[in-house]
């Protein structure tokens, strides 16, 4: 009776600037969602008061009450180990060094907690709901602030032995070129992620060749962001060449992959596809087609994820309810 009482489940999405937390009905129909700030310079407290508090609002929003929620699931940025869900390491949020993060969401729950890497989990909400659903070998790329990868293979979602597989963002590109946020030189986010793009419309803007984003944002990083590129790219043609370089080199990864994996989709995810799927999408094809072995690339779809914002927290949601159906 209590299991079928336990009928829906809480997903969130734990990035470095904002927790998007949502419930979900037994049908993963969105009940309620709430928007976040992490504010890491706050610490770990002031993280899990605004979870708890965030919690407690969904609950009071559906008239629902802790009985009534199967399990929370959680997909965060960072290394975290597959089956405790420890943080080890989070970049942009770095109080979650060996946090035990899924035991401490289960203790403000009072019901088993998953938590896992947000990029795989997202994929695998676009693999239940979205873009791949019932694809059994797929490979999610998610460019953001970085570039994140997944892998379906198989049907399952494939961590690896310590929880870290899929990090194509970390695949050498150049070993001469730049430091990526991981400490290493060259690595491919730090020449097709989103920092490495605004980083060259912020000089393209400082040399007047981008008038309408130096109108904008002028030249300041934190301002230059996906939506703001999107409209910069209708506007000044150096952005929208800038763009399409980065989705090319993205395609070249896309090609490795495809001759390495062989697999039946590829999903472009993340802020800066989001913001600009017709941009971005056809450009990395036509790299992946030039590049690859031409009998495994014809086999490949390749798609713009769907999910938008929900899908690391719908992911989350049904990797707990699958765990503790």
């Amino acid at each position: 009776m209590a299991k079928k009482l336990a009928n829906h489940t809480i997903g969130v999405d734990i990035g470095g600037t904002k927790i998007l937390a949502v419930l979900l009905d037994d049908q993963f129909r969105v009940k309620s969602e709430i928007k976040l700030k992490t504010k890491p310079e706050h610490g770990d407290a002031y993280f899990l008061e605004a979870l708890e508090d965030g919690i407690e609002t969904l609950l009071q929003d559906t008239g629902l009450k802790r009985e009534h929620i199967r399990a929370i699931g959680a997909g965060c940025a960072g290394f975290i180990h597959p089956t405790t869900g420890v943080v080890s390491r989070s970049a942009n949020l770095p109080f979650l060094k060996n946090y035990p993060l899924a035991q401490k969401l289960s203790k403000i729950m009072r019901k088993p907690a998953f938590v896992g890497n947000d990029v795989h989990t997202g994929l695998y909400g676009e693999h239940q709901f979205g873009a791949a659903k019932d694809r059994q070998n797929v490979v999610g790329i998610f460019i953001g602030t970085g570039i994140g990868g997944s892998l379906i293979l198989n049907g399952q979602t494939y961590t690896g032995a310590s929880g870290m597989a899929g990090e194509v963002g970390h695949v050498l590109f150049d070993p001469n070129g730049p430091f990526c946020g991981c400490g290493k030189r060259g690595c491919m986010e730090a020449f097709a992620g989103r920092l490495a793009i605004s980083s060259e419309a912020a000089a393209a803007a400082a040399r007047q060749r981008a008038p309408h984003l130096a109108a904008q944002a002028g030249t300041d990083l934190r301002q230059i962001k996906s939506g703001m590129l999107a409209k910069a790219a209708g506007q000044d043609k150096i952005i929208a060449e800038i763009i399409r370089a980065k989705a090319r080199i993205v395609g070249g990864l896309m090609a490795t992959l495809v001759n390495i994996l062989n697999p039946e989709m590829i999903v472009l995810g993340g802020g800066v596809v989001q913001a600009m799927p017709r941009l971005i999408v056809p450009e990395a094809i036509k790299a992946m087609h030039e590049q690859a072995i031409p009998d495994a690339a014809r086999r490949v779809k390749v798609v713009a994820a769907k999910l938008g914002d929900y899908a690391v927290a719908m992911g989350a949601a049904k990797r707990a309810w699958d765990k503790w159906s």
